[in-house]
């Protein structure tokens, strides 16, 4: 496999916000987000990747034994094949794994490849405009989910604001249990408060759980390995 990094750390965003976590970054993405701030785990941007190959059983001897929490990310980790051989291994192992995907690669079939678990949940992105990425999402990763995953909105723009309340419309009317949902802001480029202002005020939003990234506030934002 190819690895950028391992490192603990606490969850930054997302439902295990604060808590204790391994993180596994796998190198390469088939999107190119205009917002990205993990470019250094893409190929063929200005600054090359920089990644080890390891197996599974090198990747599993240096997650955390004691935290029992995986987030495994990227780049896009459902790219690589052996990922579903290395999340099967962790399950077995009796670690929770939360998979953050881009919505732009089919987890169905990645299921089909895995263990059913309630250890296992994914963090998938819907891309909004100012991602420069909407065309590539695949509708149907968001019609499987499960109550225990998340669906995330990264917001830049009014815009993304508009997208959002058109994608839970039709969220809301397919799903009688719904996954969770989180909105935060592309990390200085969006005011907090105006996004926190739509959530209370549209109905559509009345669940969605504004989020900050809190790894970009304790530590510096460009800072890696935390």
């Amino acid at each position: 496999m190819k690895i950028v990094e391992i490192f603990d750390s606490i969850d930054g965003e997302g439902i295990r916000t604060g808590q204790t976590a391994t993180f596994i970054r796998l190198a390469g993405c088939n999107l190119r987000c205009g917002y990205c701030d993990t470019l250094y785990a893409l190929f063929g941007e200005e600054e090359p990747c920089e990644y080890t190959e390891m197996t599974i059983e090198e990747v599993i001897q240096k997650v955390n034994k004691s935290y029992k929490r995986i987030t495994l990310t990227g780049g896009e980790p459902l790219l690589q094949l052996d990922s579903s051989k290395l999340v099967s291994r962790l399950l077995s192992d009796g670690y929770e794994v939360n998979i953050e995907t881009n919505g732009a690669v089919d987890i169905t079939e990645f299921l089909s490849r895995i263990p059913r678990s309630d250890k296992l949940f994914f963090t998938i992105d819907y891309k909004l405009p100012s991602s420069g990425m909407t065309d590539r999402m695949i509708w149907k990763n968001f019609l499987d989910l499960r109550p225990c995953d998340v669906v995330k909105f990264v917001i830049g723009s009014d815009e993304d604001v508009n997208m959002m309340k058109a994608v839970m419309d039709r969220l809301t009317e397919y799903y009688e249990t719904m996954p969770h949902i989180f909105a935060g802001v592309v990390f200085g480029e969006y005011e907090p408060q105006r996004l926190i202002d739509c959530i209370m005020n549209e109905p559509v939003l009345k669940d969605v759980v504004f989020q900050l990234q809190i790894h970009k506030i304790i530590w510096d934002p460009n800072e890696r390995g935390v």
